[in-house]
């Protein structure tokens, strides 16, 4: 019996010598961490492409001539946007930096074209189902795409329930109950 009672009281003793003056009772939250990790800011400050403020309007898949879409051939083909990329034919860029403007969206690229690095602005509007691209660094050079046929859509992060919301009248009705 003396054997079994050692163990039990040492992991007492053991448990007491935590003490709970290291523990803050639910009214006094502990004090911030003031270490240099913990003082770092969770997200580099400024405009984000993935601050869900404009990535909406011009994440898809967009031509010049709709029959692009179907069939892309060489430079006849697509531009494919998402919010970190901008893709067409000869240029593989990243989206570097995005800036809102009342019209649009900056975006700062840096590319690779024809085995080159180029840095570039893109001026990005939309209306609808309408891109308009304007190359700042490229005396304003203006083109205008339209979204191809089953182009793929940033989510909307305002709309929780836009995962559970129909698609193009694919939803399947509900089954009849049991008789």
């Amino acid at each position: 019996m003396k054997t079994a009672l050692f163990p039990a009281l040492a992991a007492f003793v053991l448990l007491a010598a935590c003490g709970d003056d290291q523990v803050n009772p639910p009214n006094e939250p502990a004090a911030p961490l003031r270490t240099p990790e913990a003082m770092q800011p969770v997200e580099p400050p400024g405009p984000s492409s993935l601050a869900s403020r404009g990535p909406r309007s011009f994440v898809g898949v967009w031509a010049a001539n709709p029959a692009w879409c179907a069939r892309p051939q060489g430079a006849n083909s697509p531009i494919t946007i998402t919010p970190m990329r901008f893709d067409a034919y000869g240029h593989n860029c990243d989206i570097a930096r995005i800036d809102e403007r009342g019209s649009g969206y900056v975006a700062a690229l840096s590319c690779m074209a024809q085995g080159k690095a180029v840095n570039e602005r893109v001026h990005m509007g939309t209306a609808g189902d309408v891109l308009t691209l304007t190359y700042v660094d490229r005396d304003m050079l203006t083109t205008k795409l339209a979204r191809c046929p089953g182009s793929p859509r940033a989510p909307d992060p305002a709309n929780p329930l836009e995962k559970m919301m129909k698609k193009d009248g694919a939803e399947t009705p509900p089954a009849a109950p049991p008789s």
